[in-house]
């Protein structure tokens, strides 16, 4: 079927992961007249450019535990109906090959994310699936047992209607947010939403001369002196602030004022490195203090530790030996403040969403009959590391599933 005013038996609003994952699953539930409708010129824009343009699918370490959501039960629940080994299944299936790193992230071989949107494009063109790209939805409503969608092209029916639209991050991937609009038509909320999985902004006086610095540490997210979320990964300095993967973790539960404690040795004691330097403080009593540190901790982020002291670079290290306790201290606690984020335009997903409780555990809408929800659009977010295309997979496949059932049921 590929006609305007024609009626589907379904139709997708968003060309990404779990839009084009729910149309192959529908299809292959033996649902004819499928209709898929994305904005952009192609198909999975954003899914080609995931993990550095690698393809981070899922992870080995697949638990609700790396989620953040207002109902985790509900996020478990999907994902427990299909998880990382069916996702994987289904994609090998569908003619790609996976394998996971030394950290567990999945990856397909190639190593090129666009081969994964191509399996897809494939699979959904083997199946007769009706694809129209490059066209923009403005409105859709219920009438009598219809949905009825008008686009910048033209109107289209269906008889089941499911939005995986995407959030607001990376809007230069067409998500703009324009999903959250279409739901609250329908009556549906949408809970405060804010970029995650994003650099952010910080103090400039703590960053400064470390610009490109990359550091294996551990980190950890402070309101006051209260510890919100601790992590281990990469923190690399920028003009304005932090990025890498603890931070991308981290960045999420953030808020402007909290701080982030970066542990600059994380494999030494705090007591251990205090003795050390003190043994080292009295050996090179004549040397300078910008000498004490080098070989401990990166020259760059050295100079930034004992700036944040008031070492200066005149001072011998001699004079330091009582002050070891407090050097060391401050590597294994470097704070800074937050500032805030990079914004919705560098995040790669959403926190935030329509609230999983206005949905049922095969996310369709408990206000309107036979609409369903999928994917980034929902009030639930994952850490970096493949957790939002599994969300997104899972969630189509989900809703397809109940779609077939409810179309059946009508026949």
């Amino acid at each position: 079927m590929d006609k305007r005013d024609a009626l589907y038996a379904a139709a997708i609003v968003g060309g990404g992961a779990a839009g084009m994952l729910a149309a192959i699953a529908l299809s292959d539930a033996g649902v004819k007249d499928i209709l898929l409708l994305e904005r952009n010129d192609r198909l999975g824009k954003k899914l080609s450019a995931t993990g550095n343009g690698q393809g981070n699918v899922t992870n080995a370490d697949m638990s609700v535990s790396h989620y953040f959501s207002s109902d985790t039960e509900k996020v478990n629940e999907v994902l427990s109906a299909f998880g990382k080994d069916e996702l994987l299944a289904y994609l090998t299936s569908l003619g790609g090959c996976f394998a996971a790193d030394g950290e567990g992230r999945v990856y397909p071989t190639s190593r090129q994310a666009a081969s994964v949107t191509d399996i897809l494009r494939y699979a959904l063109a083997e199946r007769g699936v009706c694809v129209k790209t490059g066209e923009f939805v403005l409105s859709a409503k219920k009438s009598g047992k219809e949905f009825r969608l008008k686009t910048d092209k033209g109107e289209y029916g269906a008889r089941c209607l499911l939005i995986a639209a995407g959030g607001k991050a990376s809007p230069h991937f067409g998500t703009d947010g324009n999903g959250y609009a279409l739901a609250e038509n329908f009556g549906h909320s949408v809970t405060r939403l804010s970029p995650a999985l994003v650099q952010l902004k910080t103090e400039r006086d703590g960053i400064k001369g470390l610009k490109g610095v990359r550091i294996d540490c551990n980190a950890r997210l402070l309101r006051g002196e209260r510890e919100l979320y601790a992590c281990r990964g990469d923190v690399i300095f920028t003009d304005g602030g932090v990025s890498g993967n603890a931070v991308f973790k981290i960045s999420s539960r953030a808020e402007k004022g909290d701080f982030l404690s970066v542990d600059l040795l994380p494999d030494c004691g705090k007591e251990a490195l205090a003795s050390l330097i003190s043994a080292k403080a009295e050996r090179w009593a004549t040397y300078s203090s910008e000498e004490l540190l080098r070989c401990i901790v990166h020259t760059a982020a050295a100079r930034a530790v004992m700036r944040s002291l008031g070492i200066g670079a005149e001072m011998k290290c001699t004079s330091l030996v009582g002050r070891a306790d407090a050097i060391a201290s401050r590597i294994k606690d470097y704070r800074l403040r937050i500032e805030g984020s990079n914004g919705f335009e560098n995040a790669q997903v959403t926190k935030g969403g329509i609230p999983l409780s206005e949905v049922d555990g095969y996310l369709m809408s408990k206000k309107v009959n036979g609409l369903f929800f999928a994917g980034e659009i929902l009030d639930a977010d994952g850490e970096c590391g493949g957790y939002n295309l599994q969300w997104a997979f899972s969630c189509g496949v989900r809703c397809a599933k109940r779609i077939a059932e409810l179309l059946y049921a009508d026949r």
